[in-house]
């Protein structure tokens, strides 16, 4: 309780900030404070500047604004993302510090809220109508409080569409089998051939975290995905997936203001941060399908992880927003509809991501190991596997280019889109014969390629309409492992 009277204290001071004036011309105009005066008022207000964000990616003053609607609708999460991008672009902004200092207490980050604020009150150069509200607000900070709540989102989505290959048949209509050094082809039977139809899938998600200060986070994740066919009931299945992490970051190295004044560059708030430190979690994935297939996976990770901020002149890590992280991973795999197949997986895995001002994002992720059989006979025997992932996110706005004004019109709608492309390519090898029969026993090698591309638009607040296309393509030594499919699909996704 002492916590929520503390943000809604913070909050409150912001009213009386001044409004912030604009240098990019009316279109990004905040709405004025006579306009806003109710919460009802705010959440419009809210909802038209966000469809204007990516029109407005490099004007300061805007993601300000918008970052304190935020923060007095209490959705601090989301206030400080376009109140660290704000001061990215404009360090000197000091009531969107304050602002800051609250998205980031409201969020649970208290510590670093506090950092802040002793850093902007260090300041003798800080108006004084500042620093009142910033005096109250590092007090109460300072005042014992009890652990914040966990805060969560909620997201459903659905989609419909139509695959090529609805089941991963292998794309090939007769297999050869070695008997007694003879050859015997067979004809496959229509069933095991590839079917296309369509698809209809529903996935939910619920994502919670918690901050214990310190640099201490908790984090929750449970999903469930089930998908149907019309087409082919064998093809419908669902899948439940449950994650618990638990991570620390702390400051590992700071960039003083007195260094960024003598590079010339405005001191700002976590000025050249970097944070590091560790990550562990455990997971618990099923599948069941209604083909008859169970699968129920067991995993634990550990290992480092870090943020930052690099800059491209080397002198500091204040323009992207990235984190990375790099550990060990172990997996109980059990094939529940044949134990035959379960095995033991142990391994390394990477991953880094970016966000930069514009919005846009990328990831790239790498995993390498080793799948122990835990049966002597499983076919194939042990495996060693590997992938690499690439993904991005990128604001449709920063790609089109400018066009004559009743073009641009008609693009709009378009231009406040996002373009998100997903790509992974996976191998696996198989350390014995998977079996004598095919292909004289040769050993058998995955080369599995899988993309994703889509677009979301958005609705109204909260609400999306997606459409995309998929590709998987896989070869193998072995013919009856080589397989593709294709496919398209269009839908919503509702998040709150």
């Amino acid at each position: 309780m002492r916590t929520a009277r503390v943000l809604r204290g913070a909050a409150l001071a912001l009213l009386a900030l001044p409004a912030l004036a604009l240098a990019e011309g009316p279109q990004c105009a905040p709405p004025q404070p006579s306009v806003v005066a109710t919460r009802a008022a705010d959440a419009t207000a809210v909802q038209r500047m966000l469809e204007l964000v990516p029109a407005c990616q490099k004007d300061a003053a805007f993601l300000a604004a918008l970052g304190q609607l935020l923060n007095r609708q209490g959705r601090y999460l989301e206030a400080a993302e376009h109140l660290e991008r704000a001061l990215m672009l404009a360090p000197e902004l000091r009531d969107a510090q304050l602002s800051y200092a609250v998205a980031l207490a409201g969020g649970g980050d208290a510590a670093s809220a506090a950092a802040l604020l002793d850093d902007l009150l260090a300041d003798p150069a800080l108006p004084p109508e500042l620093r009142a509200p910033m005096q109250r607000q590092r007090a109460a900070l300072a005042a014992p409080a009890q652990r914040p709540g966990w805060q969560g989102r909620f997201t459903l989505a659905t989609r419909l569409g139509r695959d090529s290959n609805l089941l991963g048949a292998p794309n090939l209509g007769s297999l050869a089998l070695t008997l007694a050094g003879q050859t015997l082809v067979l004809e496959l039977d229509p069933s095991y051939l590839p079917r296309s139809g369509s698809t209809g899938r529903v996935d939910t998600q619920i994502a919670l975290h918690r901050s214990d200060g310190d640099g201490v986070r908790w984090d929750a994740l449970a999903s469930l995905r089930s998908q149907a066919s019309p087409a082919l009931h064998a093809a419908g299945y669902t899948q439940a997936d449950l994650l618990l992490e638990r991570s620390q970051l702390t400051p590992t190295a700071q960039r003083s203001d007195a260094a960024a004044g003598a590079a010339g560059e405005a001191a700002g708030p976590a000025q050249g941060q970097r944070l590091g430190g560790g990550y562990a979690n455990a997971s618990v994935s099923a599948l069941r399908s209604l083909a008859g297939a169970r699968y129920v996976a067991q995993g634990l990770a550990a290992g480092w992880a870090g943020a930052w901020r690099p800059r491209a002149d080397g002198r500091g890590w204040e323009k992207d927003n990235c984190q990375a992280r790099m550990g060990a991973q172990w997996q109980e795999r059990s094939y529940l509809s044949n134990p035959l197949l379960s095995g033991r997986y142990s391994g390394v895995a990477a991953l880094a991501s970016c966000e930069q001002p514009s919005g846009a994002q990328w990831l790239l992720g790498l995993r390498a190991g080793r799948e122990l059989a835990r049966e002597p006979a499983r076919a194939g025997g042990d495996q060693r596997q590997g992938s690499l992932r690439l993904g991005a996110s990128v604001p449709v706005a920063g790609l089109l280019p400018a066009a004559p004004s009743a073009v641009a019109a008609a693009l709009e709608p378009l231009r406040r889109g996002t373009l998100v492309l997903d790509f992974e390519q996976g191998r696996q090898l198989d350390s014995s014969s998977y079996s004598a029969l095919i292909d004289s026993g040769r050993t058998r090698t995955i080369s599995r390629s899988a993309a994703r591309l889509e677009y979301q638009g958005d609705l109204a607040l909260s609400v999306q309409w997606l459409i995309g296309a998929e590709w998987v393509a896989q070869s193998s030594r072995l013919a009856l492992f080589g397989m593709r499919s294709n496919g398209a699909y269009a839908g919503l996704r509702l998040g709150w």
